[in-house]
């Protein structure tokens, strides 16, 4: 499965290295490893290919973020580190800044930084409304309703800043869109196609 996703690096435009995919098998190994001690993935997912999937899903923002071409990036909620820890080893012209409550995966965050020489990464362990700081670029694999933090992560986002939220099925966002269109100054739904025939849309939120 490591060649088709050198295949869908390849088809994003993503650059790589032989180290850098080391590096990355290397985290999953990780991932795996202390899966069940810091609550990374769920059951179904502790095998090799399922985080390989979260890792393609994580890898496929990246050309947003080159094109957008911020000066760092705040990844909130980052768990195991999807996105966050993806994107920062194949992207290290920028800061991220991994945003993470739990003290057990903010501590794995920090460990993997380390062990993966990752130096472009800063781990913050707190929730999202504890935060204070404001920020020209973020990221959130969302999973949940866009409606029910929206609003936070706007209280977060510097004026002429973006937000943009990992996604699913596109009929479901646009209901989604529907109920937060007057919060933002302009909405966009960008599409990934890989050559895993998996549905990937991005959220673009500019405030």
């Amino acid at each position: 499965m490591m060649n088709d996703f050198e295949l869908s690096l390849k088809s994003l435009g993503v650059s790589f290295t032989s180290k850098s995919i080391d590096k990355l098998r290397f985290y999953i190994e990780k991932v795996l490893l202390f899966g069940t001690r810091f609550n990374l993935v769920s059951n179904n997912d502790r095998n090799f290919d399922a985080v390989l999937l979260h890792v393609l899903d994580s890898v496929a923002g990246l050309p947003i973020i080159k094109d957008k071409n911020p000066r760092q990036v705040l990844d909130v909620g980052s768990g195991a580190g999807f996105p966050g820890i993806v994107l920062a080893l194949f992207d290290n012209f920028r800061k991220y800044i991994l945003l993470e409550r739990s003290n057990k995966k903010a501590t794995f965050l920090r460990m993997i930084s380390l062990e993966l020489g990752l130096d472009n990464i800063e781990v913050l362990e707190r929730d999202v409304d504890k935060e204070q700081n404001k920020y020209e670029f973020i990221t959130i694999r969302a999973f949940r309703d866009i409606r029910e933090y929206a609003r936070i992560l706007k209280l977060i986002l510097k004026d002429g800043g973006l937000i943009v939220a990992y996604k699913g099925k596109l009929n479901k966002i646009k209901f989604e869109v529907s109920h937060i269109e007057s919060l933002f100054n302009k909405i966009e739904i960008k599409s990934s196609t890989m050559n895993d025939g998996k549905e990937r849309n991005f959220l673009l939120l500019y405030k």
